[in-house]
């Protein structure tokens, strides 16, 4: 036999979420919407003044080098034209150094941007710079990686006292004992932390310290200082099609964002002139060891001269090589030229195939009559110095430097094999040159054998001296492409930015609190609507078989139903249940109760006769007694007599309605009083309502009410009264409501909204199928506004 419990249709744990519901929740709890409210955007205004605002500065920087990155320059810009590859590569690689950590380094050693100074006072503190700040502090015993703090007390009379010094270390803060005062006039001073100078800032232009003011000095390791700000700069670019790069940084202080930005493109534009000044340094280094060289080898052909001339007696041999060789002048000048060529471009293979000049600059501008290899050689520079730039800030291990390094060894590898290719083509004309120089040399008659070698060491004289004027030349020119180097970058858009500050957001904030504070009641009624198991309303009822007599709205302020019953505590110290009920009333309530009334008389049909209805719940405190007395009142506005008979002789509570007498129905039930009109007690200003109380608590109250003489009582009772209310105890609780039951015509099973759980409906089902208590009705008692359907009485109530 299967004894599983099933629940009817329509009952559940849960109720189905109504809109309309939980709209009329919220607006009966609009006092808590609005206390949210309150607190959350209270909460934003404060974080909005607690907060110091943050300024934004932006600034526009053109590149105007654009081949510092790319290898391939010309043909980057000739397919990006197409749209097939981007033009930026170099501009991309100029924003990294930028924002390098070399870059910041030196930008907060020259700014000081490791030391902090805030004036204390008011819901935050301001940070003061630049002209703005009254004394530079400089902590003198502190390291360049360490960092300390102290407060700073700037009095009018031009004393200095310094207190709560702390010291940062790898392990956190030390605090440090002392004080220390530092008199007008002087700007060293001994601490805790060490030497402490403090002098006037030349830029402050505020107004005369008149009143003490309270500094806190802070100095942050310069790694810390260095990582933090180069997380607050921000670049990119301004658009994908140009070369122009936007510089932005945040900080509380304008003229300090301001600084940052225009000190970075100083020391980048630096950084970028020196690296630029290597390639002229490596090629006048280049030249002058060939000037050396030349130099040496052009002493020597004149000491050969002068020693044949001195040998030979003949000075007229000179003359006459020389106006022989007039003749073949055209030859000579060809391959004083190729042998010029020939002799740069060895020393050029012999520098490049020098393993120690792997990572060094190529000489540049040496005169190389080869556009193209002088082309290639420029090209090579460029990708070593970027290559080189990018190995200081990271390592030769980066997929970047490793590209660069195949590039180069490509670039080096086709500068040799063309100046091989070189050196054999000059060879190559220089031997066809000679050979016709032979030719026409031979068919000189009258040449002296004895001017031969003459002829020979004027050639190799005319040789060294062109090329030695040649590298002087080219030197002066380094020289100067080294001095009027020009800067990298112009700047288009200075720094500049709104005067309002960008953080904290305040209307974002505001409106975020705002939110929050309507979110947080309204999920929270939410929540308690959808996640409340109790009965609230006639729609949690819909499933239940038993007939509905109607429902008591809730009047007043609601508690936590509680068992009034307390050890120490008198019943005739305790208040009775609220009376409602008044002729001529016509209020919610009121009404309530008339609709049940006639229900009732309903269900009762038109028979003749008293009623004996019996009152019970499920739980103490449903309101069993409030709706026994009122519903007696109900129907003695309709002349009829009505008797009210507290059943409850273990709490009594409809008895507090006639203050609790000592005698009553007890002393029936136990024999000491077989008169039980005389223990009636007519409620005042009303007498068809009568009610026999309790009387005395008794020890065994299950016994008196199985002796037999309640059944003497109601049936005397019947024929005196229309209707008998029986106040009885919660069915689960006692047995004394089933005893009771078997002698009432009828059961109002009180059901309290907000106190019976919902998984209770099927136990009350089952009372109602098996039949346990005869004509069972419900009652809903205490629906609040929200979910009654009395909730538009009132605007049906201002029609009348």
């Amino acid at each position: 036999m299967d004894n599983t419990k099933t629940k009817p249709e329509g009952i559940s744990g849960f109720s189905d979420f109504s809109i309309k519901d939980y709209i009329q929740a919220c607006k009966s709890r609009w006092q808590w919407i609005l206390l949210s409210l309150i607190i959350c955007v209270g909460a934003g205004v404060l974080y909005i003044l607690c907060q110091q605002p943050e300024y934004q500065r932006t600034e526009e920087v053109l590149i105007k080098d654009q081949e510092g990155g790319s290898g391939v320059p010309d043909m980057a810009g000739v397919f990006s034209s197409f749209g097939l590859v981007s033009s930026n590569t170099s501009v991309y690689n100029e924003l990294i150094s930028l924002k390098s950590p070399a870059v910041m380094y030196e930008v907060a050693r020259r700014l000081h941007l490791d030391m902090n100074y805030d004036r204390l006072g008011g819901f935050h503190p301001v940070t003061l710079y630049g002209h703005t700040l009254p004394y530079i502090v400089d902590m003198q015993g502190i390291e360049e990686q360490g960092g300390a703090s102290f407060k700073m007390e700037l009095s009018a009379d031009g004393n200095i006292k310094m207190r709560e010094f702390r010291k940062f270390t790898i392990d956190g803060k030390i605090e440090l004992a002392g004080e220390a005062t530092l008199p007008k006039g002087k700007e060293s001073v001994k601490t805790p932390i060490g030497i402490v100078k403090v002098t006037p800032n030349p830029e402050y232009d505020g107004l005369p310290i008149t009143e003490s003011i309270e500094l806190k000095v802070v100095k942050k390791p310069m790694q810390t200082t260095v990582e933090n700000y180069g997380e607050k700069l921000n670049g990119d670019l301004v658009n994908q099609d140009a070369e122009i790069i936007g510089l932005t940084i945040r900080d509380v202080s304008v003229q300090r964002a301001e600084d940052i930005l225009n000190t970075v493109l100083l020391v980048y534009n630096e950084n970028w002139i020196e690296d630029k000044n290597k390639m002229a340094v490596a090629t006048s280094a280049f030249i002058d060891e060939r000037l050396r060289l030349i130099q040496q080898e052009l002493g020597d052909v004149d000491s050969n001269i002068a020693k044949y001339q001195t040998t030979t007696g003949s000075p007229d041999l000179i003359a006459s090589a020389q106006a022989s060789m007039e003749k073949e002048s055209n030859l000579e000048q060809s391959i004083l030229n190729i042998e010029n060529q020939l002799s740069i471009t060895t020393y050029m293979k012999d520098f490049l195939d020098d393993s120690a000049n792997k990572f060094n600059i190529i000489p540049a501008n040496t005169g190389l009559d080869n556009p193209s290899i002088e082309k290639d050689i420029a090209t090579y520079n460029t990708i070593l110095l970027a290559r080189n730039n990018l190995v200081s800030n990271s390592s030769e291990r980066n997929p970047l430097v490793e590209d660069y390094d195949s590039q180069l060894n490509g670039l080096r590898e086709s500068i040799t094999r063309s100046m091989s290719n070189r050196i054999a083509g000059l060879k190559t004309r220089l031997r066809s040159f000679r050979e016709e120089k032979i030719k026409t040399t031979g068919k000189i008659a009258g040449t002296s054998e004895k001017a031969l070698p003459l002829l020979s060491d004027t050639r190799q004289q005319k040789v060294k001296e062109g090329l030695y004027l040649f590298l002087l030349q080219k030197r002066e020119e380094n020289e100067l492409s080294q001095k009027f180097t020009a800067e990298n970058t112009r700047v288009i858009t200075p720094p500049m930015g709104s005067l309002k500050p960008v953080s904290p957001k305040k209307k974002l904030i505001l409106a975020v609190t705002f939110l929050l504070g309507l979110a947080l009641p309204l999920i929270t009624i939410y929540m308690l609507e959808t996640g409340n198991t109790k009965v609230r309303s006639k729609k949690d009822l819909d499933g239940v078989k038993i007939p509905f007599a109607g429902e008591i709205p809730f009047v007043g302020k609601r508690k936590k139903f509680k068992v009034v019953v307390k050890k120490n505590k008198k019943l005739e110290d305790e208040k009775p249940p609220l009376a409602v009920v008044e002729e001529g009333k016509r209020d919610v309530v009121n009404e309530a109760f008339r609709v049940i009334r006639s229900n009732i008389d309903f269900m009762s049909g038109k028979g003749d006769g008293s009623q004996i209805i019996m009152l019970t719940s499920f739980n103490p405190g449903s309101g069993k007694s409030f709706i026994s007395y009122n519903l007696g009142l109900s129907f003695a506005l309709k002349k009829k007599r009505v008797l009210l008979i507290d059943c409850d002789l273990r709490h009594g509570s409809s008895s507090m309605f006639v203050g609790m007498p000592h005698k009553g129905i007890t002393d029936y039930l136990t024999g000491n009083n077989d008169n039980w009109r005389s223990l009636i007690v007519k409620v005042q200003d009303n007498e068809l309502l009568s009610i026999l109380p309790v009387g005395k608590m008794p020890p065994n109250p299950a016994e008196l009410l199985e002796n037999g003489r309640l059944t003497d009582l109601l049936n005397e009772v019947r024929g005196e009264y229309d209707y008998v209310l029986l106040d009885c105890p919660p069915v689960n609780i006692v047995v004394d409501t089933q005893i009771v039951g078997q002698y009432a015509d009828r059961t109002l099973f009180v059901v309290r909204a907000g106190l019976l759980e919902r998984e209770a409906l099927t136990e009350l089902n089952e009372f109602y199928e098996n039949k346990k208590f005869k004509n069972m009705s419900l009652i809903l008692n205490g629906t609040e506004a929200v979910h009654s359907r009395y909730y538009t009485y009132g605007n049906y109530q201002s029609y009348q």
